[in-house]
């Protein structure tokens, strides 16, 4: 059985990665990548979403009805190509490898790997139960 990896949400992912969000209303966000162009992101309310270049003013490309990896996709060619990538992990990763850990617990879990982890391995399903282990030995022993 393949565990499948949840998408975060665009806002999570703009944050975390240090995008400047010009405009926030609602569910729209004007968002200056590091390059400098602007992007027009809507969330729409089925876990979808729509996004466009607006750099000088001029309307771009729209694409419509897509996932959060395909948004991500998207911000990454318009930053200059293919040469990011990026695998976003989701505490309900954590939560289908142990479904007793609150989603507090598989919070600090996903923070524990992203403060902590080896940068030569990575962050895969065996960090991820390695940690998950040490959470739950901490909650074992008082200490959370």
């Amino acid at each position: 059985m393949q565990l499948q990896s949840n998408p975060t949400t665009i806002t999570t992912y703009l944050e975390h990665y240090g995008y400047a969000v010009i405009r926030a209303e609602g569910e729209h966000k004007l968002v200056q990548l590091k390059n400098l162009k602007l992007v027009q992101i809507e969330s729409i309310p089925d876990r979808s979403y729509i996004i466009q270049e607006v750099t000088l003013g001029q309307a771009g490309e729209r694409w419509e009805d897509i996932s959060i990896e395909t948004v991500i996709e998207h911000i990454q060619m318009l930053e200059g190509g293919q040469d990011v990538y990026s695998k976003i992990w989701h505490i309900d990763d954590v939560l289908s490898i142990d479904p007793t850990l609150s989603r507090d617990r598989a919070r600090l879990v996903l923070q524990m790997v992203m403060d902590n982890h080896d940068a030569n391995i990575g962050i895969n399903w065996d960090v991820l139960k390695s940690y998950i282990q040490q959470v739950v030995e901490m909650v074992g022993a008082g200490i959370i």
